[in-house]
């Protein structure tokens, strides 16, 4: 047994406690005190450690692991939105044509006043699964909604608006494309489609009322996002994940978090990723403070800065050398050659990543096409070359989804960058998306095995709340199984083994944010962070593992979720 010589105030027995320690130990039970780990070991030896007051939960079996860690998420925007938002997401459930989608909106124009906007939220890539092969047009969003100012978001990278919207926007079909946006026409009449791609977003949002608590409006109230932060944390919290990196990008998204914290009310430890391009919080700001990558608590804290070189791939805006493949599906880009959208020019992103790195900051860039992840790498090295730095921890978001080669690979590993791919990509949207990039460039996608073997400490994120539900259990399953949503393999050469996608999920995540040392794995000293799960993921089928209850999730050794129906009663 090892313990700290302390007396607990909380003891968890009879389970099979996964520790993703250094050797990947496996205990009985553990004992808990003023929210730290101070004994690990067998039933017997931590039961005698216990005093009058110490409680004790009979785990029956279960299997205890460290709590869960997301390190890319979206959660206070996707959580605020999604409180008041018109729900016409077709993932996981039963919308499966436009018809279904406008309904929707329909419904929601009956019991909401005149000229107040409506936000809706979609799923990525919904025109593939559809049963009209498209999205909804602006002139279907105009025959249910001729009065109210109408947006959904399919994707973050997506808007489909209604006249009402475009019209408040000021965009006519003559405005021009804003840079690293584009405001999308019917390429026969010339006509507005309603759809906007990336930059072009914002000029809708920059529009939308402040009833509306649309976290990347700087007009929503705090007080909103704060609600918002514990709605989407609830569910992450029944998946056991405790810790999550996240993408803020208004300073009303900062305030509510401190707020939160200050209150003792945040629902999970939280790492902030501050965007500083296309963002009310311009670069200069934060490097004018001082702060650097680790400011705060273990509660909250500044982890580090984000900025997207490209668009997204549901969006088919992430930057590729070669062209998207004809799409029949998307006629404005259907005859062009058309290779996606670059929002940060390389002038920009390589003196905003040398200011950022020379300040002591870990910087996230988001990167999904080929020639944004070269963009990415040469910034990178740019600024390491001039500016050496140990242990930096920078990171590329979505590096090694795809068009991944031995020249990256190794490149990566020379800067020492962290890859964050999305298995959550590879689950829920993988067959749209083979279809308008092609199977070549999908050779070796999402290639764990292969940047693990070259050296490289890969995490993931689920790129959630929102469109890609946060979480970690099914991506053990993904990594392990390689099975998309309909059941097909993806490279199943690049599996990893069910310990090896735990590390990812807890310890090698902690690591990324430089917080090893205090959580990531059930070690003396450490947080007491853990999820309790009603099976052993490491002796599940690999496609079962997504399925696997979580019976109880605990930060700082206190129950914050427990599963109906599967409560744990502590007893002295």
């Amino acid at each position: 047994m090892q313990n700290l010589n302390a007396i607990p105030d909380l003891v968890l027995v009879n389970g099979t406690v996964l520790t993703v320690d250094g050797s990947n130990s496996v205990a009985e039970a553990v004992g808990v005190t003023a929210g730290l780990i101070t004994a690990i070991g067998s039933t017997n030896d931590v039961l005698s450690l216990r005093g009058p007051k110490t409680k004790v939960i009979d785990l029956e079996g279960r299997t205890l692991i460290p709590g869960l860690i997301d390190p890319h998420v979206h959660l206070a925007d996707h959580g605020t939105s999604m409180v008041m938002a018109v729900d016409v997401r077709d993932l996981y459930r039963d919308i499966t044509s436009v018809t279904h989608m406008v309904d929707r909106v329909r419904d929601r124009v009956k019991t909401t006043a005149e000229g107040t906007w409506l936000y809706g939220f979609g799923s990525p890539l919904a025109d593939r699964r559809m049963a009209e092969k498209r999205l909804p047009t602006r002139s279907e969003l105009d025959a249910v909604a001729p009065k109210h100012p109408v947006v959904l978001t399919f994707g973050a990278h997506v808007f489909i608006a209604n006249s009402v919207a475009l019209n408040l926007a000021k965009i006519t079909k003559d405005t021009p494309d804003p840079e690293g946006g584009e405001i999308q026409r019917d390429p026969e009449t010339g006509e507005l489609t309603g759809k906007l791609l990336e930059r072009a977003q914002l000029l809708v949002r920059a529009a939308i009322g402040p009833e509306i608590p649309v976290a990347y409006s700087v007009k929503t109230d705090y007080h909103h996002l704060k609600a918002g932060i514990t709605f989407a944390s609830q569910s992450a919290l029944s998946r056991g994940v405790t810790s999550v990196h996240d993408m803020v990008m208004t300073n009303v998204a900062i305030r509510a978090y401190q707020e939160l914290a200050e209150e003792d009310a945040l629902p999970l430890r939280t790492s902030l990723l501050i965007r500083i391009i296309e963002s009310p919080i311009k670069p200069e700001s934060l490097l004018n403070l001082g702060f650097y990558s680790g400011f705060g608590n273990s509660m909250l804290r500044l982890g580090g800065v984000k900025m997207s070189i490209d668009g997204g791939i549901t969006g088919k805006a992430a930057a590729f050398y070669d062209p998207y493949l004809p799409d029949e599906h998307d006629p404005a880009h259907e005859h062009e050659c058309y290779c996606g959208i670059i929002r940060i020019p390389t002038e920009e992103l390589e003196s905003t990543v040398d200011a950022y790195h020379r300040a002591g900051h870990r910087v996230c860039v988001h990167a999904i096409g080929d020639r944004a992840a070269d963009m990415a790498l040469a910034a990178f090295d740019a600024a390491i070359t001039a500016h050496p730095r140990d242990d930096h921890r920078h990171r590329i978001e979505h590096f090694g989804n795809w068009a991944l080669t031995p020249e990256r690979i190794e490149k990566a590993r020379r800067l020492g960058i962290v890859p964050v791919p999305n298995l959550s990509f590879m689950h829920s949207i993988m067959p749209p998306v083979r279809s308008f990039i092609g199977t070549d460039r999908l050779k070796g996608a999402f290639g764990l095995k292969t940047m693990l073997d070259a050296g490289l400490r890969v995490i993931t994120g689920s790129d959630g709340p929102g469109f890609f539900p946060t979480d970690p259990l099914r991506d053990i399953g993904i990594a392990t199984s390689r099975r998309t949503l309909e059941g097909d393999a993806v490279e199943p050469q690049e599996a990893i083994s069910a310990v090896q996608a735990l590390r990812m999920m807890t310890i090698d995540a902690a690591w990324s944010g430089f917080e090893e040392d205090e959580k990531g794995s059930i070690e003396l000293g450490k947080l007491a962070d853990f999820a309790i799960l009603e099976r052993n993921p490491l002796e599940t089928a690999f496609e079962d593992i997504g399925s696997i209850e979580v019976d109880a999730t605990l930060i700082n050794g206190k129950f914050v979720f427990q599963r109906a129906g599967a409560e744990m009663a502590a007893r002295a």
